[in-house]
């Protein structure tokens, strides 16, 4: 706990939280712009299409915003040259472990601002109903995870390499590779399709009535496996990330 104390301390002329509210501002932008004046029918199912909408947006955008924040967390040492320093008074699984931690706290309350803000949006709209408070909080364990496997794998390269540019082009690249599956796939075992994946509400384009019908999704034995696959990302790149940190050389 203390060290990861320290990471939050080392972040905190970092402007991290800043760097981070400030990449969520572009998707609550975005938001408000694509889901203004809603048609009546967009009214009765606002809470469906809302799901909807969540995932296709974090699936597009979300890979790059969170190699952003694995290279904030990780740049601080490569400028100031501390591994070397930080690993005589604790091991490197330890530090390894409060970025880790430190990230996936800063990342869990992001996603509880985003569902909030969206939520109230929603209200603001004028949605029929009330949201299903079990799949929105389905939706928002999921898009965690897929989140952090992602986050897991950027930290890792982010602590690999001094050069930033190498993962911050891996997270850029994920977000084209997350915008291409979403084109000809519903589901991905790819760490980039977790969103894609998990989204729980998919959509049905009537070229006849130009309406979109939202359906909560039935799960076939292939797209669950999928879902199963974001958390074997999640504890592989994990675990990954701590073996090559810990024997790299400082």
């Amino acid at each position: 706990m203390k060290t990861l104390q320290l990471e939050f301390y080392k972040i905190k002329r970092r402007k991290v939280w800043l760097s981070m509210f400030g990449l969520l501002s572009v998707q609550l932008l975005w938001g408000v712009w694509a889901l203004r004046a809603p048609k009546d029918w967009e009214l009765k199912s606002g809470w469906l299409s809302l799901l909807y909408f969540l995932s296709l947006m974090d699936g597009i955008m979300m890979p790059a915003i969170i190699s952003v924040l694995a290279s904030r967390l990780a740049d601080i040492e490569h400028k100031g040259n501390t591994y070397k320093q930080l690993e005589t008074f604790r091991s490197p699984g330890s530090l390894y472990h409060a970025k880790a931690a430190c990230g996936c706290i800063i990342i869990a309350v992001m996603f509880a601002v985003q569902f909030a803000f969206f939520i109230f949006l929603g209200y603001r709209l004028g949605y029929v109903g009330n949201p299903d408070v079990k799949y929105y909080l389905l939706s928002y364990m999921l898009k965690l995870a897929s989140t952090i496997s992602l986050f897991f794998l950027q930290l890792a390269l982010s602590m690999l390499f001094a050069n930033q540019m190498v993962p911050l082009v891996a997270g850029l690249g994920g977000s084209m590779v997350a915008l291409l599956l979403m084109f000809v796939t519903t589901y991905s075992f790819l760490p980039w399709g977790g969103n894609l994946s998990a989204a729980l509400v998919m959509s049905e384009w009537n070229p006849d009535t130009r309406i979109i019908t939202y359906a909560y999704r039935a799960f076939s034995p292939p797209e669950l496996a999928a879902v199963v696959c974001i958390f074997i990302w999640l504890i592989l790149f994990y675990f990954a990330g701590r073996i090559l940190f810990a024997h790299r050389e400082v």
